[in-house]
C-alpha cells in the first residue's frame, strides 16, 4: 500500500532510530529488520515465556465472551441491553461510523485522528509510568513517540484505550458539573458508540501493518493481551448502558463461568475423571 511504503520509509528513517538512551512508540511503522536497534529482540527464554503467557490468557478470553452470551434465567445478558435507551443510541453511533468508513467519509482526516490519539496516548502511558517524551510526532504518513522508557502497557495501550472516548468522557463530565446538557446521557453514548467503533475500526487497519509495538514483546502475547483488554472495555460498556446489567453481578458470572471451565479443563486430565 503506497501509504505504507511512504510510513515505512519516513519513520524507520535511521535519523529517528535510537539516540542517546531513547526509544521510539511508532504507528504505520516498517519490518522487524527495519525497526532493528529500537529495541532488543526477545531472547529464546522470552518468547516461550510469553507464548506461555498468552496461551494462559486465551482462555480469559473465552470466558469473557461466554459470559456476555451466554443464556442463564430468562435469557442473556443482552436481551436487557437490546431494549435499552442509552445501548439503542451507542448502536446507532457505530453504524455511523461504519457507514463512514466504508463510504470513504472524511478517511484522510479519521486516518490523522487516529495516529494522533495513537501517539498521544502512548505518550500519556509514558508520562504514568514515569518516563519523558522527547519528541512526538503524528501525521497520516505514520508516527512516532520519543522515550527513555518502553514497557509493555506503554507499547499496547493504544490498541486498547480508546482515546478519543475518554476525551469525549471527560468534556461531558467537565460540561456537566456547570451546565445541565439536554439529553446529556443519550448524546454521550451515541458519541461513544461512534468514537468506540472509529477506534477499533483503524486500530484493526493498523495491527497488519507489521507494528513494531506488537513485535516488542511478541506479536501473540501482544494480540492476546489486547483482544482481552478490548473485551474487558465491551463488557464495562455493556454494563454501564444498562441499569439491568451491573458490573458486579457481570464479574460474579465471569468468575463462575472461570470456575466452571477449569473444573471441565481439570476432569479431562487422566486420572481425575472420577473426581
Amino acid at each position: 500500500m503506497k501509504l505504507h511504503d511512504r510510513a515505512k520509509d519516513r519513520v524507520n528513517h535511521r535519523g529517528y532510530r535510537r539516540q542517546d538512551g531513547m526509544t521510539r512508540q511508532a504507528a504505520i511503522a516498517g519490518t522487524s529488520e527495519d525497526f532493528e536497534g529500537d529495541f532488543l529482540p526477545l531472547s529464546s527464554l522470552r518468547k516461550v515465556l510469553h507464548w506461555g503467557l498468552a496461551l494462559l490468557i486465551s482462555p480469559f478470553c473465552f470466558v469473557t465472551i461466554i459470559t456476555m452470551v451466554k443464556v442463564s434465567g430468562e435469557g442473556s445478558m443482552f436481551k436487557y441491553v437490546w431494549y435499552s435507551t442509552e445501548f439503542v443510541c451507542f448502536v446507532a453511533g457505530m453504524g455511523s461510523m461504519l457507514s463512514w468508513f466504508l463510504g470513504g467519509i472524511l478517511n484522510h482526516f479519521l486516518l490523522y485522528l487516529y495516529v494522533l490519539g495513537h501517539e498521544l496516548t502512548h505518550a500519556f502511558f509514558v508520562y504514568a509510568c514515569g518516563g519523558r517524551v522527547s519528541k512526538i510526532h503524528f501525521s497520516t504518513q505514520g508516527g512516532y513517540v520519543m522515550t527513555n522508557k518502553s514497557n509493555i502497557l506503554i507499547a499496547l495501550s493504544p490498541y486498547f484505550v480508546p482515546f478519543w472516548s475518554a476525551v469525549l468522557i471527560t468534556l461531558h463530565t467537565l460540561i456537566s458539573l456547570v451546565w445541565e446538557i439536554p439529553a446529556g446521557d443519550l448524546i454521550l453514548f451515541g458519541l461513544l458508540g461512534f468514537s468506540w467503533t472509529f477506534h477499533i475500526i483503524w486500530t484493526l487497519w493498523m495491527i497488519p501493518k507489521d507494528q513494531p509495538d506488537l513485535k516488542e514483546h511478541g506479536t501473540f502475547f501482544s494480540l492476546m493481551i489486547i483482544i482481552f483488554a478490548n473485551l474487558i472495555l465491551i463488557s464495562v460498556m455493556i454494563c454501564a448502558s444498562s441499569q439491568e446489567v451491573e458490573l458486579v453481578g457481570f464479574a460474579f458470572d465471569w468468575w463462575n463461568n472461570l470456575l466452571d471451565l477449569v473444573e471441565g479443563l481439570w476432569r479431562l486430565v487422566p486420572g481425575f475423571r472420577s473426581l
